[in-house]
C-alpha cells in the first residue's frame, strides 16, 4: 500500500538523517519545537511498515528510559535514502554503543527544548556536528541560547574518550566562534577523569562538566555545572537554583518516554 509522503514525513527523514538514529520521543520534540510535542507514533509505524524507516529495539540500558521494555530506535531505510538523495551511512548504526552515543546527543537536544518550554532558555538554536571528510570531529553539537540574562554560544561533547587528543580537539573547537564547551559524561567517575585530564590544560577555563543523570534531574540551565577543578560553575548564574519538588517532577515527567 503506497502513501502520499507529506512535508512532515520529509522533516522526519531530515531529522533522522541529521542524528542518524532517533527515538519517537526525540522526533516528537524536534518537530514541535517549543510547542507541545506532537503524537506521531502511528505515522512512524506506517512509515516503518512501508519500508521508509528501519526500526528495532535498542540493546543497552539508557539512563532516561523508564519503561521495562527497551526503546524503539528509528533509522532511515535504503528506500528513503534513495528518494531523498541522501548518502549511505559509513558506520554500523545497529551497534549498540554507536546508537547509545547518538541517542545521548539527541537527548541533550531534547533537554534544551524542555528548558525552552519551561522558560529557562530562550532563542535556542542547535546544530548537530558531523564527521568531516578527513575523519575529524571536534564537537557533537553547537548550541546558542539566552539564559541567565546572557547569550551563550557553546559546543557540546558527549562522553569523550579520555585521551590527550581531547585537548587538541577542544582547542580547535574554541577557534570556531564558541565561547565554552559543555562536556557531558555518563557517570561521575568518567567526569572526574576528564576533569583531571583537562584541569592543567590551556582549555580548562573554557570547559564545564555535568552528567546525564544530573541534567535529566534538573535541566540544562538549572544543572550545577562544574569547572575542571570540580568547583560549581556560575555558568547560568540566575538559573542555578535548587529545583523544587514540583519543577523536578515536571522535568522527569517530560522525560518519561
Amino acid at each position: 500500500m503506497a502513501i502520499q509522503l507529506n512535508d512532515r514525513d520529509h522533516l522526519i527523514f531530515k531529522l533522522i538523517d541529521e542524528h542518524q538514529v532517533l527515538l519517537e520521543k526525540h522526533i516528537s520534540w524536534f518537530i514541535s519545537g517549543d510547542d507541545k510535542p506532537v503524537l506521531i507514533r502511528d505515522r512512524l509505524r506506517k512509515l516503518f511498515y512501508l519500508d521508509y524507516l528501519l526500526c528495532h529495539r535498542h540493546g543497552t540500558k539508557l539512563p532516561w528510559w523508564t519503561t521495562p521494555t527497551k526503546p524503539l530506535v528509528y533509522m532511515l531505510a535504503p528506500l528513503t535514502r534513495t528518494i531523498s538523495g541522501l548518502k549511505d551511512e559509513e558506520i554500523d548504526l545497529f551497534d549498540s554503543d554507536v546508537q547509545r552515543h547518538l541517542l545521548e546527543v539527541a537527548n541533550l537536544r531534547m533537554m534544551h527544548l524542555i528548558g525552552v518550554k519551561e522558560g529557562d532558555i530562550k532563542d535556542f538554536t542547535w546544530t548537530t556536528c558531523k564527521t568531516a571528510e578527513d575523519g575529524t570531529k571536534h564537537l557533537d553539537a553547537r548550541v546558542s541560547f539566552k539564559a541567565g540574562g546572557k547569550t551563550h554560544n557553546l559546543g557540546i561533547i558527549n562522553h569523550p574518550a579520555t585521551t590527550e587528543a581531547l585537548v587538541g580537539s577542544i582547542e580547535k573547537a574554541l577557534k570556531t566562534g564558541i565561547e565554552s564547551v559543555l562536556i557531558v559524561s555518563r557517570d561521575e567517575a568518567h567526569q572526574e577523569t576528564i576533569q583531571t585530564l583537562l584541569s592543567k590544560s590551556s582549555v580548562s577555563k573554557n570547559c564545564f562538566f555535568s552528567t546525564h543523570h544530573e541534567l535529566y534531574k534538573t535541566g540544562i540551565a538549572k544543572s550545577k555545572w562544574q569547572c575542571a577543578d570540580q568547583r560549581v560553575a556560575e555558568l547560568f548564574v540566575s538559573n542555578v537554583v535548587e529545583a523544587s519538588g514540583w519543577a523536578a517532577s515536571t522535568t522527569l515527567a517530560a522525560l518519561a518516554i
